[in-house]
């Protein structure tokens, strides 16, 4: 299948580091992604090797900006960097994309403290990953849709106590947690209050007193991508590591959650490529019905891409409002169930079987089933979106 028609509106820098990222995916990634998937403890799938070779490529500093060493990728790239990666694996391209998100939180909205304690050692270690942590066992969709009262969002509480922050509580189904080095973690700080006048984010490494990573969440999909739990008992961060303002947090929030765009396009590419290789082997690619699947399953992967990469296009404007971001992760993860369902149909009996040698669709279907509640269940990403709508009648395109 030919790839990116978008990139000839890169620089040859920019192009040279999707290229980067569709070879170690193609040629290291997913090799191993199968047998992974299948044998691996929730605590033990994720390939650290990888994560040095993709550091190693430039990969994992992305989006830091040049001037601290990084590539400064635009939303594009980013986007185009990590759909190639997660044609190797989802959960690998998440860990990087996670990464790409926050990096520059690490770098441009930090204080000159901040940075001077922690940049060089998050561009120095290759293994030094960054995660987002507000989903708690009593909260999730209501801190997305950011509801402004007492009882919504996080309940993790954090005091101060002299020079320092105390946090208590527990985080869980944390993309990269337990993988991560530094974390963005939100604790209330006026429980009584609205979360507009009581969340507050800190940024907390991993070494920091009182936190500890429990339990690593065993998935249906993107099983490479450890999830996990953190658990912060008498947690003691040091007060220079208030991340933006005390009850501040949920400002910082809406910028870190106005709309991602996500990989979920590699599984869905990798499952038409599959299914397409197994009606030529078979005979079947001659018959109308297996050519009337392929073209469906090019449509909605064209579709999927054009709107994801026109939303990392308007992402660079100062008009941008977030919609087509999230309205972008809907689509695009609603058509790749239907691409990767019907990659299974065109393998037959085979095609829902598990193997541990060679990728499956049935590995694409359940890495791309876990973005129908990612980063917000699609019906919540929906009333999220809804408000940002022009009225009736209003041209915005």
């Amino acid at each position: 299948m030919r790839l990116n028609a978008m990139m000839p509106d890169l620089s040859p820098e920019e192009s040279e580091m999707v290229r980067r990222a569709r070879a170690i995916a193609r040629e290291d990634i997913l090799p191993i992604a199968a047998a992974r998937d299948r044998n691996y403890a929730p605590g033990e799938a994720y390939p650290w090797h990888i994560a040095d070779k993709l550091d190693a490529a430039g990969l994992r500093t992305l989006t830091v900006p040049e001037k601290y060493g990084g590539f400064g990728a635009r939303h594009l790239v980013q986007a185009m960097v990590a759909e190639e990666l997660a044609y190797g694996d989802l959960g690998v391209a998440v860990s990087m994309d996670q990464t790409y998100k926050f990096a520059q939180l690490l770098t441009v909205e930090t204080t000159q403290k901040q940075r001077d304690l922690y940049l060089d050692d998050f561009m120095n270690d290759p293994r030094a990953l960054l995660a987002l942590a507000t989903t708690e066992p009593q909260s999730g969709t209501d801190t997305f849709l950011m509801h402004d009262e007492p009882g919504a969002g996080p309940r993790m509480t954090a005091k101060q106590e002299g020079g320092f922050y105390i946090l208590n509580g527990t985080k869980h189904y944390i993309s990269n947690g337990g993988l991560a080095k530094y974390y963005f973690i939100f604790a209330r700080t006026a429980p009584e209050k609205k979360m507009s006048e009581g969340l507050t984010c800190f940024l907390v490494p991993r070494d920091t007193e009182g936190f500890e990573i429990g339990e690593a969440h065993s998935k249906l999909g993107r099983r490479l991508l450890q999830n996990g739990e953190l658990v912060l008992r008498n947690c003691r961060v040091p007060a220079h590591n208030l991340f933006g303002e005390w009850n501040g947090g949920l400002s910082i929030l809406k910028r870190m959650v106005s709309g991602a765009l996500i990989p979920v396009m590699g599984p869905s590419r990798l499952a038409y490529d599959l299914a397409r290789t197994a009606a030529q082997e078979s005979g079947a690619a001659s018959e109308q019905w297996a050519q009337m699947a392929l073209t469906e399953m090019y449509m909605l992967i064209e579709a999927s891409r054009t709107y994801l990469y026109s939303a990392a296009w308007h992402a660079e404007k100062p008009t941008d409002d977030s919609k087509r971001r999230l309205m972008s992760k809907v689509f695009a993860s609603e058509a790749g169930i239907k691409v990767c369902r019907t990659a299974m149909e065109v393998w037959g009996r085979s095609g829902a079987t598990w193997r541990d040698d060679r990728p499956t669709p049935e590995k694409c279907w359940r890495d791309v089933l876990s973005y129908l509640h990612g980063f917000g269940t699609n019906e919540a990403v929906k009333l999220k979106a809804a408000p940002l709508l022009a009225p009736a009648g209003e041209d915005e395109w």
